[in-house]
Formats: structure tokens, sequence, C-alpha cells
């Protein structure tokens, strides 16, 4: 009898093992999937998420494809900010999220003007925060990308380490 609850005691903790071993593997796959898409994308459950765009002075940046829009040209046909607020604006719940930089208001205006005339069927719902110097202390700096630490550096200031 005690032969018998042993083998099975085995057999169990040996499928126990192995069960572990996916679940880890499978586990990692998603944070690691989570963790790209946490770059460009916040999310709030159910009722939908936002996108990230950068609003510096001079350009705007979409963080999930890198494509960048020169201000002055963010509305022109062949600009890649116009099919990315399509996309973005084609399912319910979802928004853009300006992080403005330092002098990038007039840049995220511009951008959100573009899209009430692209869009003007649809209520749009924008988000923004404001990127400035306090931000970037609130975040660890070794996660935020050179270009942005350069936008928000300081013109008198040394460049930031990498």
């Amino acid at each position: 009898m005690v032969e018998i609850f042993g083998g099975i005691f085995a057999l169990l903790l040996v499928l126990f093992l192995l069960m572990n071993l996916f679940s880890t593997a499978a586990l990692v796959e998603r944070l690691e999937a989570a963790s790209d898409e946490g770059l460009y994308r916040v999310g709030w459950g159910a009722s939908g998420s936002g996108f990230v765009v950068l609003a510096f002075p001079n350009e705007l940046r979409v963080v999930e494809t890198g494509d960048t829009a020169a201000a002055g040209e963010i509305c022109a046909p062949a600009s890649p900010f116009v099919s990315y607020a399509r996309r973005v604006y084609q399912a319910d719940g979802q928004q853009i999220i300006f992080a403005i930089l330092e002098g990038g208001v007039p840049t995220m205006a511009e951008a959100r003007g573009c899209m009430m005339r692209i869009m003007p069927e649809r209520a749009l719902a924008i988000g923004w925060i404001i990127a400035n110097n306090e931000l970037l202390k609130s975040v660890s700096l070794g996660d935020i990308p050179a270009y942005v630490k350069q936008a928000v550096a300081p013109r008198n200031a040394p460049p930031a380490p990498r």
C-alpha cells in the first residue's frame, strides 16, 4: 500500500513540475509581449486604451512605429500621422495620448486640428501629458530614449549621460 501511495505521489510530483515549467514559459512570453506593448500603449481594462505620441517643438513622433511628421506637415496626405490616427480611432474606446515636451504645444495643437479635419464625423477623445524635467525626474532615466532626454534637457546644460 505504501509503495502504491509513493508511486502515485512521485507521478503527481513529476506532473506538477512539468505543469510549472510550461506555465512559467507562458508567463515569461506574456510579460515580454506586455512590456513591448507598454512602450506605446496605455490600457485601462476592457473600456479602451490610449496610444502615445510625442509632441516635440518641430516634429511629432509616433512611439509605436517610430515614424515622425515635421511640424507644418502633420496633416499632409502622405504623413504617417494621418494613417496612424485613422487606425487608432477605427475602434471605439481608443485615443491618442500626446506626451508634450517643452515647446511641443503648437505641434500637438496642429495634430489635434488635423484629426478633427480628417475625421469630422467622429467624437475624438484626446489625452495629453506634460513631459517636462519634473516628470523625467520621476522616471528611471535609463528607460528614457536618448531623443527624449535631449529634447527635454535645458538648453545650457550638458547632455544627459547615456
